[in-house]
This record gives structure tokens, sequence and C-alpha cells, in this order.
């Protein structure tokens, strides 16, 4: 267009215009959803090719993509947070979807199946990763890492300038699986076509991240799965707060777990522990009364009796039980980091008191307390600092009130006196007390509050201390009664074993999947014909249908979702439409013989290789382990187990008397088997040497709580 012969400028577009906001996507209205209805397994692919771009391969699996055809890198661009007009967003962040072709991958099994009960699910054809590199670690587009030392390389160098160390070709096969396993990535996720998933890795804040929160994190991550129509996800809750464990911390101060803010529940835990066990664990725990601690009569008092005292001096409520300390430490950290603490504390933030602490007190009763402590501060004099215990001895007797004494220690700093003194507070970080003493102040900061509540650094040394004394099981403190003692330890422990919590996201209550007239949603069974004894039959699949299919275009299908879900039914065929009412015709409406959202099952054989498809019959491999262990546990959790020699069972180490600090023997007989010996040895007057016939390795795998297949969780943030 020219306007008085000069053409006009094409307006400015910003890079980030038509990128959607990572903090809200999807948004309502935007039309990201549109034509996501169905399963998993057809949401991801419309999804990707819709929004998503093939990305080069060496952006996430440099420097052997070409020689992993396996792994399809896809990538999809967010900005963070919605500028004003005319700005720039403050950042941007890159979602890389890697598809992996599990057939042709280097690791067909999944170690993260096998540990929360879907060991019996046939391997999938395609695997999923969800992944969000750190947005604070510099790029590697250029350069890689010698897996040998660690040194970067320039990306065509494959021999370490710094060790020598020459990759292999098995070096180079692996690279990509160690991009995808880095332990910096702030979000990795992995799904199955199946639509069964595990949330492997959230990195917030102290993980590393600069402009996103765990909570930012989850909050884009639960989105995803909500639209994709994921149908469960697992997620290991090994993550560290402040170096602590914070599924205990979190379980103590809120109840559950971190991850229960987004619906996860909990899932299995190790050593079989069950739900209510891990409910009552919790509660116990949370609800061991502080005054417990001060129950014997000393002298002096102890460093955790000075740092309780501190808080309950300081807390606007009483804190009454453990849960309450740490509630009230986690709310005033939250507040030191997010700054949240006025500059000016006034002394009506300071005075708020509990519910019901002044209704039958008057002015007069708080000024004549007041004056009965600035006395005796006055009578110490020399600018000495006074404890708060000790000022509360001293005028205990004068002030009958507890509460009353209380209320008045609380808003005591600032207060002035007749000759233009005021009253000074500090909390002194070595002894970890509240102090009180005489200033002489001037007129100008008359108004300004004598009152510092603990630094950020106090209060997480503080936390950490109470950590490690009161909910740690490995540092606990002990204390009497010794009943109570043991039974805090034995709840600690509990939370500690259990990791693995679930989200059902396919939850027949819920909205998972939209209803219309024009369609028929269908879960499909399938029975296979001359199945294997052990055969673990397969989580039904759904099937979108149109309002006029027929039984044939449902055995169609089924047959072809099973097909590409999962590898051993590539060659699957159905042969029968079970019902109640018996056969039915292929040209008979399905509409007819059952309802939207019925199951239907189907039977059918697999065809062709059978001895080479049955190695994808199950996630837990060709392995047929037992496990029979004295804690309960009847399938692997994840924890460290030994093979009993004789019979080839499987136990915890830890409930066989081995630390998990301490080797596995070379030889290991179990209970069982050393009884059947004995009676043996007895009845025929000698005990026979039986020959090793079972199994014995130091542990099954490196141990999925500190590491799986795809690494383990980390900070939350």
């Amino acid at each position: 267009m020219v306007v008085n012969g000069r053409p006009l400028k094409r307006a400015k577009r910003r890079v980030t215009a038509d990128m959607c906001d990572f903090l809200t996507f999807p948004a309502a209205g935007d039309g990201i959803c549109d034509g996501l209805d169905g399963p998993f397994r057809m949401n991801v692919r419309e999804f990707l090719v819709r929004h998503a771009r093939l990305s080069p391969p060496s952006s996430i699996l440099l420097p052997s993509a070409v020689a992993s055809p396996h792994l399809i890198p896809w990538r999809i661009m967010f900005r963070v947070g919605d500028p004003a007009e005319g700005e720039q967003p403050r950042a941007s962040v890159e979602l890389d979807v890697v598809e992996e072709d599990v057939l042709r991958s280097k690791s067909i099994y999944c170690d993260h199946c096998r540990v929360v009960g879907w060991s019996g699910h046939p391997v999938c054809g395609k695997r999923y990763h969800f992944i969000i590199r750190n947005d604070g670690k510099p790029p590697t587009s250029c350069r890689h890492t010698c897996i040998h030392c660690g040194t970067s390389l320039p990306l065509p160098d494959t021999r370490c300038i710094t060790c020598k160390y020459e990759m292999t070709g098995d070096d180079l096969e692996d690279w990509p699986y160690v991009q995808l396993e880095d332990s910096s990535h702030l979000l990795h996720a992995v799904v199955h076509a199946n639509g069964y998933g595990h949330l492997l890795r959230v990195n917030g804040r102290e993980g590393g991240s600069k402009y996103l929160t765990g909570c930012d994190i989850m909050g884009f991550w639960d989105r995803i799965c909500t639209m994709l129509h994921v149908r469960k996800v697992t997620v290991m809750d090994i993550s560290k707060k402040y170096g602590m464990e914070y599924r205990l911390l979190h379980a103590v101060t809120a109840g559950h777990s971190w991850y229960a803010g987004w619906g996860y529940k909990f899932g299995a835990g190790s050593f079989a522990l069950t739900a209510d066990a891990y409910h009552r664990a919790v509660a116990t725990l949370s609800n061991v009364p502080l005054s417990i601690f001060f129950s014997h009569a000393r002298s002096t008092r102890t460093p955790l009796q000075n740092i309780i005292a501190l808080y309950q001096s300081i807390s606007d409520c009483q804190l009454v039980t453990v849960r309450d300390l740490f509630c009230y430490v986690m709310h005033l950290l939250h507040e030191a980091h997010e700054q949240a603490q006025p500059e000016n504390l006034t002394r009506k933030h300071l005075a708020k008191a509990t519910a019901g602490d002044l209704c039958a007190r008057t002015r007069e009763d708080v000024e004549q307390a007041e004056k009965a402590m600035i006395k005796v501060l006055r009578a110490v004099g020399g600018f000495k600092w006074v404890t708060w215990r000790a000022l509360r001895g001293a005028t205990c007797r004068a002030i009958e009130s507890p509460e009353l004494l209380d209320y008045c220690l609380k808003g005591l700093g600032g207060k002035v006196t007749d000759n233009d003194m005021v009253v000074a507070v500090r909390c002194n970080a070595e002894t970890s007390a509240i102090e009180y003493r005489l200033e002489a102040a001037p007129r100008q900061t008359m108004d300004k509050p004598y009152f510092s509540r603990p630094m950020a650094d106090q209060l997480l040394h503080d936390l950490k201390f109470l950590y490690d004394a009161i909910l740690n099981p490995t540092t606990m403190q002990s204390y009497k009664p010794q009943a109570t003692n043991d039974s805090a330890h034995s709840s600690a422990s509990k939370l500690l074993d259990c990791k693995q919590f679930i989200k059902h996201y396919d939850d027949l209550d819920s909205s998972w999947l939209p209803s219309s007239p024009l369609v028929l949603r269908i879960w499909c069974h399938v029975e296979l014909i001359d199945h294997p004894k052990d055969y673990t039959a397969s989580p039904p699949e759904l099937l979108i249908l149109p309002i006029y299919a027929t039984v044939a275009d449902l055995k169609q299908q089924a047959t072809r979702a099973f097909q590409e879900t999962y590898l051993i039914f590539q060659r699957f065929q159905v042969e029968q439409l079970i019902l109640d009412r018996g056969d039915v015709g292929d040209f008979t409406l399905v509409k007819h013989i059952l309802g939207s959202n019925e199951i239907a099952i189907i039977r059918g054989r697999c065809v062709g290789d059978v001895q080479r498809l049955g190695q994808f019959r199950m996630e837990r491999g060709l392995e047929n382990w037992i496990v029979d262990c004295d804690c309960g546990a009847k399938d692997d959790d994840g924890e460290r187990m030994m093979a009993c020699d004789t019979c080839g069972v499987w136990q915890h180490t830890r409930c066989t008397g081995i630390s998990d600090y301490d080797e596995v023997p070379a030889k290991f007989v179990c209970k069982k088997c050393i009884c059947i010996r004995k009676s043996k040895g007895r009845s025929s007057g000698r005990i026979k040497s039986n020959t090793s016939s079972g199994r014995c390795k130091d542990e099954i795998e490196p141990s999925i709580t500190e590491s799986g297949r795809f690494g383990s969780m980390t900070t939350v943030g």
C-alpha cells in the first residue's frame, strides 16, 4: 500500500508474539484443545503435528543424534508471563518432546513401571519424554562433555583433551540417554503410548531455575496431562528442600505430599506400607506436643528447648504441636525470602494476640504489666540484655495472668519510658533467645520498632536443627515417655519409606473426557486366546467411534488401537466380541448393544513369531522373580533386595537385618530354607549341603529410589 507516494512501514512484530504463555497454557479460548478429545496415543500425535516443530537433532541429543533415529525431538516455545503492550516478555521457555521408538531403543523396559505395580503391562511401542531444560544452564548446541571426566569439549571432538579418553561407538550411542537423564532438567516426564506416565524430575528455583518456580512447572505439567488425556502419572517423591527430605517436612506441615496440591495421592509404600499406615504416621508425628520436650526439670535449657521457646515467644498464636512449630518457622522463612516483612514492623502487627487473650483485660492491666517489666529493665541497668525467660520470671508474680504476661512481652519492643528511653528487643542468634534492654534513642527514631525477628540465615539454621532433632529418624533426639519417642521415630521412618504417589486423570468421577452425542466412547478389554499361565491382561484402550458404528467397525478400531499401542499386539487379530447376550453380527450397530463409556471385551490372538514378540509381553522383562518378604511385600518396590541362594525368593536387605550402608553377603539363605534344612537334618541325622539353585545379587539393580532409568527427583524450589 502506498500513501502520498511512500510505502507504509510494516509494523514490527515481536518474536514472541505467537508464543503461548507458559503460566496459563493451554488458556481457554485459544483453540489449543480443539480436536484433542481422544485417548493419549492420538492426542499427542495431533498436538505435536499442529503446535510443535521438529527441532535439529543436535539441539538436545548431541552429538550422536544422527546415529539415533529412534529418538525424534520436537520443540514448542513459550513465553513466561503476559507482557504489557509494547514490552518484551521477561523470558521464554522451550518444551522438548522426544518421541522414542521403543522397538529400536537400547532400553526396552521401564524400571519405573516395575516398582509402581505396572510391571505386568505390555511394552508400549512409543514413549514420549517431556523435557524443559535448565534456563540457567549455558547452551550446549556446540559442545558436549566427556563422559569419563566431565570436561566440556567442542562438538566434533571425540577425544578428551584432559583425560585423553576416546569416546567409543557405544559411548556415542549412549549419549542421547545421558542427555535425557540430565539432572539439571527443570522438568522431565515420560508417558507411554497407553497414557501411563511417570513424573521423574521437577527443579524449581532451588534446583537452578531462573524464572520458573516448582509450582509454575507443576501447574504446566498438570495442564499438559489434562489436555492430552494422560491416564495415570506416578511420581517418586525424593525431592529435597533446603537439603532436607521434603516428603517428610511437607507431610508434617501440610499433612500430605507437596504433589498433593495437584491431585497426587498415596500410590504405593515401600516395605508393604499402606495408605492407612501413611496417614496414621502423618497424624502421629505431627501431633507430638511440644510440652513433651520440657517435661524434665533442668537447671539449664538444652539448645532444642531454647529454639522451641524462641518461636513460642515470638509467635502471635500458640504453638502447641510439632506441626504448629514447623509451620510457623516455614512461614517466617517464606516471609524472609519473599521480603514480605515490611521495613517498619508496626506495634500493631507485633501485638496481634491469639483469640481470647485479652478479651477480659483492660488497658490499665496492660499498662501496669508493662511498667513492671520496664522496672526490671531499669534495675538491671548498664545497657545489659535481659532474656525473655528471665524477664518473664522476674515479673510473673506481679503479673498473675500468664496470657497477659506473654501478650505484653510480645509488644514491649519500642515502648518509650518517661525518661526518653526505649525498649529494644533482639533475637540472639547464638543462644536462640529473645533479649530486652533499655536504650537511649534519638527523637527521629522513636517511631521505629525495636524488634528484630530471626534473619533468613538463622531461620534456615533453626529449621535444619529442628528437623534433625525432631523429624529425622537417623538423628532424632530421644525424649520421654519412651513410647511416644518410639512412636514418633517409627512414624518418621514410615513417611520416608512412602515415596510413590499417583494421580488418576482417568477417574470416572472426573470430566476426563468431554461428552458428545455424536460419538461413542468404548473402553475395550482384550482376552488373548491360548495365553500363557502368567499372562497379565493389558489396560483397556479407549475407542472413539461414530454414533452409527457397527460391530465390524469396533473390531477394526480395537485391532488398530492395540497394534499402535503395544509391541506384542503388532499382529493382533480380533476374533470375537464377548457379550452376555451371545454373538452378534458384524453389521449390528454398537449403540444398540453398548452405551457410551461402557466396557467391551474382545477376544483374539497374536499371530507371527511368538518367541520374538514374547520379550515385549511385560515391562518387567523376561525375569520372573518372586518376592516374599517378612514385611509383607510381594513385588519389587524399588528398595534394595537380595535373593535366597536356595529358593531364589527375594527379600529386602533391611528386613533381614542388613543395613543399607552394609554390603550384601556373598551367600544368603533365608529363614524358611534354614528351618527346612534343619528339619531335614534332624530327620536324617545330619544336615545336607545344598548347592545354590537360586540367584544372589547385591541388589536387583541400582535402587530406583536413588537413581532410576531416567534419573530421580531433585529439588522442587
